[in-house]
Formats: structure tokens, C-alpha cells, sequence
């Protein structure tokens, strides 16, 4: 019904003047549920989702959207996208896809339809008394969730591209509050799976647990300009904030510090950093682009080199290169910019003890918080309250606390000295993925 409805809205646009159109559908159906002591707590089952229309005519580019598909809604979207053409003053080069390129499509697991929601919160609400149960000093869960999404993504267009892709994805999470006397810590345990039958609630619990527990008692140390580590996930999340700097349109907008540095170093030996859309664990990962670009795996910084920029159509045309499948839209009603798919810190092959064995004092952060608000992400300073371990001797001592680290992460990159091979990739750090890395020196202010 769809395609009928399409291609009558292409004739209505070729009728009004439009050389090129496309369309970008997409629609979500999600489950999310939550519990608390032993009930569910929130319950959120939803289906969204709507079309964008875009023409070009007179070399410019018009959009509209719609969530209805009749006979008035082309109408509408004709006549809006015209209008919308019309107003816009850029003159930067507008670009639909012809439909070339080496499709890797993937195979992505499906939600379980044969597994009731009596049996998702029954399983949450297992997980919650798991917890509970574990240590008499475990005292809340201040937050837990059951997810599971399908998506589906079509774009077709008047140049021959037709594609179309869905995709599934399920985790469950748990944050909880371990206390002893007045000092209060958290923990967070996640896991995802193919299915929901491979969901680990023991995994979650024990993850959970045993970060809190062992936060407790955590103390500011004295002020040191040491070697530090950072763990996987603390690690992950703090380069998500830096990945407008590998944009070719920052890079064209002046706004990137990777301005004339291709095929320069810009990290240690040490540093790989990929766009990987085709990793199955990724929330990200897709066979093409949402202007239809067929992705591939790519590295962005190869042992500290540099060695490209994110593109999508635009941008490609202003450098006369080729787009490098890194379009994206947060919605359909979004414009198209740039974004990784899944950002990969490349792991190494050594232990994460290991890692840290020939460190006689230093910390191990295990979280960052302010990210948002302790980061110049332009310039790269950072100055980030965060909590971990004391590491004394090569081996992880006392728990610490009320810190903070300070730097610059462009200099950081060429002080990682090591990577471990314990890669960690989940929704819980933006799409961004890392191993643990060892860092020669930043300053820790403390007591």
C-alpha cells in the first residue's frame, strides 16, 4: 500500500517541477518497563513513526514530513517542500543517492514473539528481589529498565535507490543504592542479548552489586599528577563527546581541531579509533546511511594517524570526495548531518591488570560525571569530577571519590601509553565503544 501511495507522490512532484524526490519512512515499536518493590512501577508500549519527503528543483532542496498517508497528506507534502525550496537561500550543493554501492546487509535478531510481558516484568521483577537479596547494605534499585525496540528504515528515491532495513534490540539495566552508616554509593549492571531468553539477571545483579559495594567507604585522596587508567565504559562515554571534531562539516565549518590533519598524527601508536556500522552489538550499526549510503567498516585515526573525515552527501561534493556513509537523522522529521555510526576505540591485546602492574601509584576512574557541563568540547580541556580506585603497587587498592581529573584531550590521545582487549560497546555510552586505556600523566585534585 506504501509503494502505491509513494509512487503516486512522485508523480505529484514531478507534476509540480521536482527533477529529483525521495522519501525517508520510518517506524518504531517499543516496550519499556520498570519495577519497584516488586510491582511494575512504569509500563510504556508505543508505536511511532512517519515519512519525510524531499525535492529538489532550481538546485535547491525543499523537505516536508508527514505522519498521515492519503491523498491530502501528498498534496501537502508537494506543495510544502515547494515552498520550503523556494525560501532557502544556502548555496551549497543538494545531493540524492543513485543507489550504488556494496550493500552489507546483516542479519539482526527479532523481538520474542512467543515470550509474554507477564514473563519481561516477572523477569524484572526477579532481578529487583536478586538484588535486593545479595547484601543486607544494598538498600534500593533508583532505577531499573526492560527495553526492547524494532525499527524499521526505508528510503527510496526518482535516481533508483530502494532500501529498506529492520532491526531489533533488547537489554535490561539495573542502577542500584548500596549504603553503610552515611555513605551512600551506586552501582549499574546492563546486559543485552539476541533474544530475550539470553538476558543474563545474574550478570545484571552481580554487576550492579558489586560496583556499589565496593564504592563504599570511597575518600578524596591528595592532589597528584600521576598515570591513569580509565576503564572501558568511563572511557567510552568521555570520547562520545569529542566526535564532532572527525566531521567534515565541522571540519569545513572551521570549528574542528582536525583542520588540515589528514594523514597527520594526532594520537600515540597506541590509538585506532573505527566507524564500525556492521558490529552486531551496535544500537547504530545498519547496512546504509540515512541519505541510502551502503556503510563499511572504516578507521577514522589508524595507530595515530588521521585518516579521514565523516561525510555524508554534502560534504563529500565540497571536498570532491566520496561520502563516507556517516549521514544521519535523529528522526524523520530531521535534517540530514553527520554522526558515526558505532565509534570503535580499538582494543589492544594486554590484560587490564596488566595494564596497570607497572603503575606504582596512580587511579583507575571508573566514572565521569558533568560531562556535559566539565568539557570544552571545541578546545578539548576537560575538568571532570569522577571515582575509582587508588592503584598502588600495580594492583587496585582503597576506593576513592570527590576527585577530579583535568586535561586536554587532545593531549591525552598522545599520552595513552596502552590499551587493554576488554572492548565494551552499549547503549549506556552513546553508541560509542572503548577498551580500558593507561594514560602517562594527568593532574587528580583531591583533598
Amino acid at each position: 500500500m506504501l509503494n502505491t501511495w509513494t509512487d503516486k507522490l512522485f508523480e505529484a512532484g514531478k507534476n509540480k517541477g521536482f527533477e529529483n524526490q525521495e522519501i525517508y519512512y520510518e517506524t518504531a515499536e517499543s516496550l519499556n518497563l520498570s519495577v519497584y518493590q516488586g510491582e511494575v512501577d512504569k509500563f510504556k508500549l508505543s508505536e511511532q513513526g512517519g515519512l519525510s519527503y524531499r525535492g529538489i528543483i532550481n538546485g535547491k532542496m525543499g523537505y516536508s514530513f508527514t505522519e498521515a498517508f492519503d491523498d491530502d497528506a501528498i498534496a501537502m507534502l508537494v506543495n510544502a517542500a515547494y515552498e520550503n525550496a523556494f525560501a532557502i537561500e544556502s548555496t551549497d550543493p543538494v545531493c540524492l543517492h543513485d543507489g550504488s554501492g556494496d550493500y552489507k546487509f546483516m542479519e539482526f535478531p527479532s523481538v520474542d514473539k512467543d515470550v509474554s510481558i507477564d514473563e519481561k516484568i516477572q523477569f524484572m521483577i526477579d532481578l529487583e528481589k536478586t538484588i535486593l537479596e545479595t547484601d543486607s547494605r544494598i538498600v534500593r534499585l533508583s532505577n531499573n529498565s526492560y527495553v526492547e525496540t524494532t525499527y524499521t528504515k526505508w528510503i527510496k528515491n526518482t535516481k533508483g535507490l530502494d532500501v529498506r532495513e529492520t532491526k531489533s534490540h533488547i537489554y535490561a539495566y539495573g542502577i542500584v543504592v548500596a549504603k553503610e552508616k552515611e555513605d551512600t554509593r551506586t552501582g549499574i549492571g546492563f546486559d543485552m542479548a539476541d533474544s530475550f531468553k539470553e538476558l543474563s539477571l545474574d550478570k545484571i545483579a552481580k554487576t550492579a552489586t558489586d560496583e556499589a559495594l565496593s564504592m563504599l567507604g570511597a575518600e578524596p585522596i591528595a592532589s597528584i599528577k600521576c598515570p591513569v587508567v580509565f576503564e572501558n565504559k568511563a572511557f567510552a562515554s568521555f570520547l562520545s563527546q569529542f566526535t564532532n571534531h572527525f566531521s567534515a562539516e565541522q571540519v569545513q565549518k572551521k570549528l574542528s581541531a582536525l583542520i588540515g590533519k589528514l594523514d597527520a598524527s594526532i594520537a600515540s601508536s597506541h590509538v585506532t579509533i573505527t566507524d564500525n556500522p556492521h558490529k552486531k552489538s551496535g544500537l547504530r550499526s545498519t547496512a546504509f546511511d540515512d541519505e541510502g549510503v551502503a556503510t563499511f567498516v572504516k578507521p577514522i585515526v589508524e595507530k595515530g594517524i588521521l585518516k579521514t573525515y565523516l561525510h555524508n552527501l554534502k560534504t563529500a561534493e565540497i571536498d570532491k570526495v566520496k561520502s563516507t556513509g556517516n549521514a544521519s537523522k535523529s528522526s524523520y522529521k530531521s535534517s540530514v548531518e553527520i554522526a558515526p555510526s558505532n565509534l570503535c576505540f580499538e582494543p589492544g591485546d594486554i590484560e587490564l591488570n596488566d595494564l596497570m602492574s607497572s603503575i606504582d601509584t596512580g587511579v583507575f576512574i571508573t566514572e565521569l560525571q558533568g560531562l556535559h557541563a566539565g568539557i570544552n568540547a571545541i578546545s578539548g580541556d576537560f575538568s571532570l569530577q569522577c571515582h575509582g580506585y587508588c592503584i598502588d603497587k600495580g594492583v587496585l587498592s582503597s576506593p576513592v571519590s570527590q576527585i577530579t581529573v583535568s586535561g586536554n584531550f587532545f593531549e591525552l590521545l598522545n599520552d595513552i601509553d596502552a590499551v587493554a582487549n576488554d572492548f565494551f560497546l552499549s547503549p549506556l555510552t552513546e553508541d560509542t565503544g572503548s577498551a580500558s586505556v593507561r594514560i602517562k600523566e594527568l593532574n587528580i585534585s583531591g583533598k
